[in-house]
């Protein structure tokens, strides 16, 4: 499960996007704060989603994986 680093266009609002196994990224992402559909992936992480692995430092989507505001 990828986790994307979103960035917005319009608004510049950075945010995260997990896409689940066996599916696909979206072909448009929608930005979570103005609903802009400018919102292009910047960057993908690629650790694996903590859900796919054992870890100890917490859910990367929530708090392990630093984005930029």
């Amino acid at each position: 499960m990828p986790i994307y680093l979103i960035h917005c266009d319009q608004c510049h609002h950075e945010f995260k996007g997990l896409v689940l196994a066996n599916t696909q990224a979206p072909k448009e992402w929608v930005c979570s704060r103005c609903g802009s559909h400018d919102a292009k992936p910047m960057h993908i992480y690629d650790e694996p989603h903590p859900l796919e692995s054992t870890h100890g430092n917490g859910c990367p989507c929530c708090s392990g994986l630093t984005s930029r505001h």
